[in-house]
C-alpha cells in the first residue's frame, strides 16, 4: 500500500487573504492543541469553538496551529471521509456563524524504521525535554514499516514524532479526500517509502 504525509500547501499564494483561525475553545477557555492531538482517544469536549487571529476568506480547508486540518461543513460528501482512527468535530464560530469540520487523528502507530529515515538527531549531550520531538530536531523523511501498520488503518499519526501536521494517510484515503468538490491545492500529499 502506498502512504502519503499529508499538509497543508503552504507555499500556495491561495492562503492570501484566507481566514486566520485561532485558538480552540470549549466553555470560554482556550484548548492546548498540542495536547489535544496528542491524544490517543476521541475528543469528548463539545462543542468546540474557533477564534479568529485574522479576518478574510472562509477556505475549504484550514489548519488550527500545526497540529490539525479543518474543512469547511459546506463540502459536500464529507461523511465519505469517515473511517477508523479519525473523529470529525464540529468547530463553530458564533460571530461568523460558520462551521469547519475538525479532523482529529488519534491512533499513533510506531511503524518508522528509524535507521532507514532521514531525520537530525539529538546531539547525544542533549538532555530532551518532555515536550520535545523523543527522537530528534527535525524529520526530513521518514519511511515506513508496513507491517506494522495495521491494515484496517487509513489515517494515523506517527509515534515518537510529534511534528507539524503529522498526519499520514493511505492511497485510498487520499483519493477519498481528492473526489470531493473543493479546491485541492489548499494540500499537499508527499509520498512516503514503505518496506
Amino acid at each position: 500500500m502506498r502512504y502519503f504525509k499529508l499538509n497543508p500547501n503552504v507555499t500556495s499564494k491561495k492562503w492570501k487573504g484566507i481566514l486566520n483561525l485561532g485558538e480552540l475553545r470549549h466553555k470560554n477557555k482556550e484548548l492546548d492543541e498540542v495536547e489535544l492531538a496528542e491524544q490517543k482517544q476521541e475528543i469528548i469536549l463539545t462543542p468546540l469553538h474557533y477564534e479568529v487571529l485574522i479576518a478574510g476568506e472562509i477556505s475549504p480547508v484550514n489548519t488550527i496551529g500545526a497540529d490539525f486540518l479543518v474543512f469547511d461543513e459546506a463540502i459536500p460528501g464529507l461523511e465519505t471521509l469517515h473511517t477508523y482512527g479519525v473523529q470529525y468535530v464540529p468547530l463553530l464560530n458564533k460571530e461568523l456563524k460558520h462551521r469547519y469540520i475538525l479532523m482529529h487523528v488519534f491512533n499513533h502507530i510506531d511503524c518508522v524504521d528509524w535507521t532507514l529515515s532521514a531525520y537530525e538527531p539529538w546531539p547525544k549531550e542533549k538532555e530532551v525535554k518532555d515536550w520535545q520531538n523523543p527522537r530528534g530536531k527535525f524529520f526530513f523523511k521518514p519511511v515506513l514499516i508496513q507491517e506494522k501498520i495495521p491494515g484496517q488503518l487509513h489515517v494515523f499519526r506517527l509515534k515518537e514524532w510529534g511534528g507539524a501536521f503529522n498526519i499520514i494517510v493511505s492511497e485510498e484515503f487520499k483519493q477519498a479526500v481528492l473526489s470531493l468538490s473543493f479546491d485541492h491545492s489548499f494540500l499537499e500529499f508527499h509520498p512516503l517509502s514503505v518496506h
